[in-house]
């Protein structure tokens, strides 16, 4: 059931980024700790970064590495691992992971662009979909269809593993418990379990050509926003189809769940919906293509 906005939130005053953000979606990354907010917005080749404080917001921005207009900025992502806050950036050139406190590069991962022959492995065009898996994990997307886990050895990282199952690019990644949940731009939703040093194939939600550009996990259920305006949800366990909204007009570009159950999701139609899940109530954020300011909702006492 939807729920009702103006009864349960009330906007604060914008938080206005130095560029607008670009049409890519899931653009736009918050991570809360000890009161300070920190949002992170791909525009172009540079990446808005705003860091909110009781006394007020700082604002930076970085340049992703050989990015720009024609070549840009795809996905920006915090990740949080055994106390330290990482920036994960996908570009069209590789992955980059930096430190979020001083925006000091920890690893490039350049992306196999040359032509390949007939059987051996496909090229990479671009990295999209982002994930810290556990407390020394990163999983990264790539346009190929392959997810790459990169893990934490020492002050840097390496490439701990590869994981093929999709047959199309990569949209959004997700985690909860042992399970990584992966979508592609057919539609399909992968789910995989960490057993020991291996990853299992797990389900398989078969797509039906409209992308699954994001992905939120809650509870029992793994939740897709499609290009197609319909939300899907899939009991994860059981591996059955639990429910579907024709929720939006045009294609979805974030869904995200609160840990209270309300879910949230936007889309090229400009529209902005609340989906009550618990009877539950949290802030959120959120900015669009163009925009310049990033709208943050309180709840209302």
């Amino acid at each position: 059931m939807a729920a009702e906005k103006d009864e349960l939130y009330e906007p604060e005053a914008p938080i206005t980024m130095k560029e607008s953000a670009s049409l890519h979606p899931n653009n736009l990354s918050v991570w809360s700790e000890n009161g300070t907010i920190h949002y992170a917005v791909a525009s172009k080749g540079l990446l808005n970064i705003v860091i909110g404080k009781s006394g007020g917001t700082m604002q930076r921005s970085m340049e992703g590495k050989q990015c720009s207009h024609a070549r840009p900025l795809i996905q920006a992502k915090y990740v949080h691992l055994s106390g330290t806050l990482y920036l994960v950036l996908c570009t069209f050139q590789g992955i980059q992971i930096y430190s979020a406190v001083d925006q000091r590069q920890i690893l490039f991962h350049p992306l196999m662009t040359d032509s390949v022959k007939p059987g051996e492995e496909q090229s990479e065009v671009f990295a999209q979909g982002v994930c810290g898996v556990f407390n020394d994990m990163i999983a990264v997307g790539l346009s190929s269809g392959r997810i790459l886990i990169f893990k934490k050895d020492g002050g840097t990282f390496i490439k701990a593993d590869t994981l093929q199952g999709h047959s199309n690019p990569i949209c959004d990644i997700r985690q909860s418990n042992k399970k990584l949940f992966t979508s592609d731009d057919n539609g399909c939703i992968l789910v995989w379990r960490h057993q020991g040093d291996t990853w299992d194939l797990t389900k398989t939600f078969e797509g039906a050509g409209s992308p699954c550009s994001t992905l939120c996990v809650y509870e029992d259920y793994v939740i897709g926003g499609f290009g197609s305006g319909h939300i899907r949800i899939f009991d994860h366990v059981e591996g059955l189809l639990a429910g579907e909204i024709t929720a939006h007009a045009r294609w979805i570009n974030a869904i995200d769940v609160t840990a209270s159950g309300i879910m949230i999701s936007v889309s090229e139609d400009s529209l902005l919906h609340l989906w009550d899940l618990n009877k539950a109530t949290e802030d959120f954020a959120v900015t669009g293509y163009d925009m310049r300011d990033i709208l943050v909702f309180r709840k209302k006492p």
